[in-house]
């Protein structure tokens, strides 16, 4: 006769602790992550200038302007962008020494632009050593 009859427990794994852990390590995550934010593209704020101080350029100094109309003023005078390049390259026969900037209005297009900074290029330029000025009228 059998009095005492021992029953087995099952051996778990103990889940409450476990959960109370991953509940931890979540808290953590969230408060820890960096949330991303929508960041706007560059926004630039352009100074604004009426007059610029300076004195009078020497001789070697030519200017070419870029209107916003999209004509080109190269030494005081209108010309096609056609000619640029031929203008530009008998500039620099007459006086090697002679260095050209660049204006252009804020409201002439970049497509413009780039043209006559492509111009410039055919014509021999370097046009990293060109200095561009860019005016914006308020």
């Amino acid at each position: 006769m059998k009095l005492y009859e021992r029953q087995f427990r099952q051996q778990g794994i103990p889940i409450v602790p476990m959960l109370d852990i991953l509940t931890i390590l979540l808290i953590f995550f969230i408060v820890h992550t960096e949330f991303k934010r929508q960041v706007s593209v560059l926004k630039l704020d352009v100074p604004q200038t009426h007059h610029l101080a300076g004195s009078q350029g020497d001789r070697n100094s030519i200017l070419l302007e870029l209107a916003e109309d999209g004509s080109i003023g190269f030494n005081g005078r209108l010309i096609p962008a056609e000619q640029l390049v031929q203008a530009v390259r008998e500039l620099l026969q007459k006086n090697p020494q002679a260095r050209i900037q660049l204006s252009a209005a804020g409201g002439s297009s970049m497509a413009r632009f780039i043209e006559v900074l492509d111009t410039l290029t055919a014509a021999g330029l370097n046009v990293e050593e060109i200095p561009v000025r860019i005016d914006y009228a308020p």
